[in-house]
């Protein structure tokens, strides 16, 4: 009797825990620089959205979609300010890594030797 609710405890437990990573990657995540900080919001119906954290920038960086592949996050660019028009309509990967519930490293494939550690905002 308390060997089978031992079992189906720890099923759920282990369930919970099994969670794909797209579901966990959902919210709005903050990284920051030595001068600045963005903001990248990834919604639960696959859009994104990245801003400067300044009260007085409203618009964003770039947004548009994003997945998972594998261990890898990937925006999928259908806007861009100025300085990202060579990317829109294209793909951005990044490996995440040493991911918990409120930070992740996110390697961009481009520039491997600069990760970014982003951490939840809320």
């Amino acid at each position: 009797m308390h060997s089978s609710f031992i079992i189906c405890s720890l099923a759920f437990i282990l369930s919970a825990c099994s969670q794909p990573l797209e579901k966990k990657l959902i919210g709005e995540w903050i990284a920051c620089s030595n001068d600045i900080c963005t903001i990248m919001a990834l919604n639960a119906d696959q859009t994104f959205s990245d801003r400067f954290d300044e009260k007085d920038s409203g618009t964003d960086i770039c947004s548009g979609t994003w997945r998972v592949d594998r261990d890898y996050l990937v925006l999928h660019l259908t806007h861009g300010d100025k300085v990202l028009q060579d990317v829109v309509g294209k793909d951005v990967r990044f490996l995440i890594s040493q991911f918990q519930h409120d930070r992740f490293v996110a390697t961009p494939t481009q520039d491997s030797q600069n990760p970014v550690t982003w951490q939840r905002r809320h």
